[in-house]
């Protein structure tokens, strides 16, 4: 799902420590015509993403200052960030992570979907339209 070029165009946030994946999911993004914002540190996230209001948030769990299941969970109990989707950006064992550790705290929904590492544009993509709509069920591209 492109947006629609009379409407304000949604705003997907990017938080992955590699900034060569920020550069190249922004670049896609942005030929889609999506407005991107994109953070490498995971440490001042949560007072950008505020800032920022986007519509859907991209998070890569494995980082070195913070991980980003931690992060995650911050984002589900942020009043203004806690109803925005979020996709895992997540390489292999990642995702069986985050669901032990969602288990564990309980209350906390789980994401909107997975996308497997290395990343495939045109899954991402379907993915981020998939997610923006509100549809339901496995994300195309998705681990879910």
């Amino acid at each position: 799902m492109t947006p629609d070029p009379q409407c304000e165009a949604p705003i997907v946030a990017i938080i992955d420590d590699e900034e060569d994946i920020t550069t190249y999911l922004r670049i896609a993004l942005e030929d889609e015509g999506y407005r991107v914002v994109t953070y490498t540190d995971a440490a001042g996230a949560i007072e950008q993403l505020e800032l920022a209001a986007p519509d859907l948030i991209c998070l890569d769990l494995l980082m070195p200052e913070r991980m980003g299941s931690s992060l995650y969970l911050q984002i589900r109990r942020a009043e203004e960030l806690a109803e925005i989707p979020v996709l895992i950006l997540s390489g292999l064992g990642a995702q069986e992570d985050l669901q032990d550790l969602l288990a564990r705290v309980g209350e906390v929904p789980p994401p909107t979907g997975y996308i497997e590492k290395p990343i495939e544009t045109r899954n991402f993509l379907a993915a981020i339209g998939h997610a923006l709509a509100g549809e339901t069920g496995p994300l195309p591209g998705s681990t879910s």
